[in-house]
């Protein structure tokens, strides 16, 4: 499991930093894909359907992430999954919440001023919104699957879940507030958070989860061993 973690975390950490590369020095295919998908996306934008999106995107962003992972980890606590709230907090944490912040600033790209329909302040590269739904929805949707038995269950939540992270990645293009590059490098990034994040846990939890019930602290969150 950790070798295929660790190859997924490889290939998606080289796709960011290339995408990463290509914005900074401004080579030529970042804009010229860049440029169609806005001009194909935005080619569908109608004013109810701007409305809609306009409210639906912010299930990506930092007040939605927030409050969605205040219930899963008290979720978590609730079923004594101490180890497993822990992960999932710590990886938000660090993950869309610090390291995105940092690689904005460090690359500092302003936005489009292409058709806009809603506002940022923010760096755009990379998508925050991207990462965020990328890593919640994932990290949810991967404890989910451990805990249903069916296989069209797990293979429902899956679809959801890709579902959902596209939607949010369209959505910033569609309102003119990323470039695809930057929803793409936030995907990636997303993806590189979620695999690096899982194999730390695979490593590490059965030590705490055994630290714990040392001190007759009984932890039910899942566990290889």
């Amino acid at each position: 499991m950790n070798k295929h973690l660790n190859i997924i975390a490889i290939i998606s950490l080289t796709i960011y930093l290339v995408i990463c590369f290509s914005v900074l020095v401004k080579l030529n295919w970042t804009e010229a894909f860049d440029l169609s998908l806005i001009h194909f996306i935005q080619g569908f934008v109608t004013a109810e359907r701007a409305e809609i999106i306009v409210l639906l995107t912010d299930i990506g962003g930092s007040f939605a992430i927030i409050l969605f992972s205040i219930l899963t980890v008290s979720l978590l606590f609730l079923f004594k999954m101490y180890t497993a709230a822990l992960w999932f907090s710590s990886t938000l944490v660090i993950g869309p919440g610090f390291l995105v912040s940092l690689m904005k600033r460090l690359v500092d790209r302003e936005r489009p001023d292409f058709l806009r329909l809603a506002f940022e302040s923010s760096e755009s590269f990379p998508s925050g919104h991207s990462t965020a739904s990328t890593v919640f929805f994932g990290l949810l949707g991967i404890l989910l699957i451990y805990f249903v038995t069916h296989t069209w269950q797990k293979y429902l939540i899956g679809v959801i879940t890709i579902g959902v992270i596209l939607f949010v990645m369209t959505s910033r293009i569609f309102l003119g507030v990323h470039f695809p590059t930057d929803v793409l490098a936030g995907l990636t990034f997303g993806i590189f958070i979620i695999t690096l994040s899982l194999s730390l846990y695979f490593k590490y939890s059965p030590k705490l989860i055994n630290y714990l019930a040392q001190h007759s602290i009984e932890d039910k969150s899942p566990s290889r061993n």
